[in-house]
């Protein structure tokens, strides 16, 4: 074979996923003289970049991408020992990892794989990784380049801790720090400091290859003078900022919610109960205002106070966040979200769970083929969950208020277990063992679903379904997996306790036409302005198209209750008011009165302030009456 068809072929090994033949074709190259960092920047990172064009373009999906690059891996490890480095060759260092208690590892493994495709050397701290990790692999290999990834709200302020700790460290000059991940905003990485802000892997690694032309040579950035001088710069910025740890903000402004609503009783004077106000809007029917049930279920527990460890694992406790959350945020109704690793626990998975912070699965499984479904019984996560919200309805009923309990769906519970990128990977590889698995977790699924309905009576059960979701998967490769399972066995649960299919999905752009295969009748959802051109939509598109069958629940950014200065506050009012018109106005457009909930599509982060969000619920419960009858009538 010639060079050029070597290298051919090596691209065409990457996009065929074909690890094996990856290998094989490296080998070669080594055999024939072609140069190590020539097959691997022209043969194998050329297939990457092919994938990654069609990713960009809706051609291909995550497990594509996946394999992808297991295959690029392969023949990388074979060329790597052999490409010859010499002086300012020397490849800049990436740090690359999920913050500390998000698992979510997808985004970050296709950041990680395009910068190495790039030329990176990428050293991979995986998920869920220690704040101070970050900093321990920067020194130990004098770092170009920190990259923070975040999916969930709940830990996408640990971030802003690290760049503090870079500058108590002072390393902070040493290194660029990029952050990422659906949630996270150019405006969020400016205020904790970071230096840029990418939603995709392809825009990441083009910041990154112009970022490390800017910085100085390694050795005078990481000299020992340099580090106390840059030391001393931030000691005056960081001794100027508030000490956040001895301040509990949402336990500060918990107590001031509390005091200013006990002190007038009733606080609200409304037309219609909770429970009627949300079951009218449910049919579209006539209602006073709309609903409102921001996510702020983790920032309830202020009220009582607990940590989140008790709110998620104590039943009595997260009952009590129930009842004082629907009080005192005079929500319409509670929607028990705790974590997302409740039956990856039960399943065997190490789960570690932060006093202040939401539970995330750490140690995964390895063999699909032991999964046991575990037996429903006191001492289990689900079981825990399911007496909890037992209680927890009987206590929302005293509020006049319905309950909405949450637990996880099949395909989740499987990632959790199993870890995400091995199971989307082995949809495409080994499709098998993965509907084995699901199999498992779908008959625990069932089994949870069956005692919430039988023993724990709420008056609704959301599913969280977040793989529905045009940027991992198509919507074929879904409804072969978890699709399938909500068609035929979730769904037909549903109705056989003649309950609504309730769907959560925090996802950036779900598949929205399969909603109705299993007559989804409320979805949970998040709206991102930014991947509006790849499907994330917001409530006008999602009420005109799908309004009539489906009552929507979102569009409000969590990420804003953060901020309780008066400019926040005063932003938080705003945004409500024109949410709350927009709405009002697109169901009467479309012939409708009240199937919409003003809400969150993703949870509050724990660390937000109590009258944050009372700033959005009170406004509706203020305004919204005097709005629905100037446009609804």
């Amino acid at each position: 074979m010639t060079k050029e068809e070597i290298l051919t072929e090596l691209a065409n090994a990457v996009i065929e996923g074909d690890e094996d033949l990856a290998e094989e074709l490296a080998r070669k190259a080594l055999d024939e003289g072609v140069d190590a960092y020539e097959a691997i920047i022209n043969g194998l990172a050329k297939g990457m970049s092919i994938v990654s064009e069609k990713y960009d373009k809706g051609e291909a999906f995550v497990p594509q991408l996946l394999i992808a690059s297991t295959a690029m891996y392969a023949g990388m490890d074979i060329l790597t020992p052999h490409v010859k480095i010499e002086g300012a060759e020397k490849p800049a260092t990436v740090v690359i990892g999920s913050i500390e208690g998000d698992v979510h590892d997808i985004g970050k493994n296709l950041v990680k794989t395009m910068m190495s495709a790039a030329g990176f050397k990428v050293i991979d701290l995986g998920s869920d990784v220690l704040l101070e990790e970050f900093i321990k692999a920067a020194k130990k290999n004098k770092a170009d380049i920190i990259s923070m990834s975040s999916l969930m709200t709940t830990t996408m302020t640990g971030m802003e801790r690290v760049i503090e700790m870079l500058q108590e460290e002072g390393i902070r000059d040493a290194v660029k720090v990029i952050v990422g991940g659906a949630p996270i905003s150019e405006r969020f990485a400016e205020e904790i400091g970071a230096d840029a802000m990418r939603y995709d892997a392809s825009s990441a690694t083009d910041w990154a290859l112009e970022a490390v032309k800017a910085l100085p040579p390694t050795e005078e950035r990481w000299s020992d003078q340099q580090i106390a001088l840059s030391r001393r710069k931030y000691r005056e910025i960081l001794a100027a900022k508030a000490p956040k740890a001895a301040v509990d903000i949402g336990r500060i402004t918990a107590e001031k919610v509390m005091k200013e609503f006990d002190s007038v009783v009733p606080k609200f004077v409304s037309a219609m109960t909770k429970a009627e106000r949300f079951t009218a809007a449910f049919d579209d029917k006539k209602v006073d205002r709309l609903p409102t049930a921001p996510l702020a279920c983790g920032v309830s527990r202020k009220f009582v106070p607990c940590t989140y460890k008790d709110y998620s694992t104590n039943a009595e406790k997260y009952a009590e966040c129930v009842y004082t959350g629907i009080k005192y945020f005079n929500m319409d109704t509670f929607i028990g979200l705790t974590d997302l690793c409740v039956d990856a626990a039960d399943f065997g998975a190490d789960i570690r769970y932060p006093e202040e912070d939401t539970p995330a699965a750490k140690g995964h499984l390895e063999d699909y083929e032991k999964l046991e479904v575990p037996e429903l019984k006191e001492g289990t996560r689900a079981y825990n969950l399911i007496m909890g919200n037992k209680l927890a309805t009987e206590k929302a009923h005293s509020l006049n208020a319905p309950m909405t309990a949450l637990i996880e769906g099949p395909m989740i519970a499987l990632t959790q277990i199993m870890g995400a990128s091995r199971v989307l990977a082995d949809i495409k590889t080994n499709p098998d063992v993965v509907k084995k698995g699901l199999e498992k977790t779908t008959e625990y699924v069932e089994n949870v679903m069956k005692m919430m309905f039988e023993e724990a009576q709420p008056d609704n059960l959301c599913m969280v379904t977040l793989w529905t979701n045009n940027f991992i998967m198509s919507a074929d490769e879904y409804m072969m997996t978890e699709g399938e399972i909500m068609q035929n066995r979730i769904a037909p649960l549903y109705k056989q306790y003649n309950k609504p299919v309730i769907i959560h999905n925090c996802a950036d752009a779900p598949h929205w036409d399969l909603i109705h295969k299993w007559e989804a009748k409320a979805y949970s959802y998040t709206y991102y302005p930014h991947e509006a051109n790849k499907g994330s939509k917001d409530y006008r598109y999602l009420i005109t198209n799908h309004g009539k069958e489906t009552m929507f629940m979102g569009q409000a950014n969590p990420i804003i209750f953060l901020d309780n200065s008066p400019e926040g506050l005063k932003k938080i009012k705003d945004d409500t008011m024109e949410l709350m018109e927009g709405v009002l106005n697109t169901l009467k457009d479309n012939g409708m009165q009240s199937r919409y909930v003003i809400s969150t599509g993703c949870e509050v982060p724990p660390g937000a302030a109590c009258d944050a969000v009372t700033a959005e619920t009170y406004l509706v419960a203020e305004k919204g009456p005097e709005l629905q009858k100037r446009i609804i009538g």
